[in-house]
């Protein structure tokens, strides 16, 4: 099924390549729009810029940490 954007879109932050393109696999399947960041500050910018349905965050990311992506995110900047 080919994106559109009246599919909720997931945003993925994981630093391991297989887990993530694993993920995605299954959610795209599911019919979700998915898109992947291996660090956390390039999630926070992806966050920002696309405003995901939900965000399925790794704790220990490069960058910036799970945790501070979290903390930035709820207070809502990057």
């Amino acid at each position: 099924m080919p994106p559109s954007d009246e599919q909720p879109f997931i945003l993925i932050a994981e630093d391991e390549p297989n887990i993530a393109s694993f993920a995605k696999m299954y959610l795209e399947a599911a019919g979700f729009r998915v898109d992947i960041a291996d660090r956390g500050d390039t999630a926070l910018e992806m966050a920002e810029a696309a405003r995901p349905d939900l965000l399925l965050l790794d704790i220990n990311l490069p960058g910036v940490d799970g945790f501070e992506v979290t903390r930035r995110i709820r207070q809502g900047g990057g």
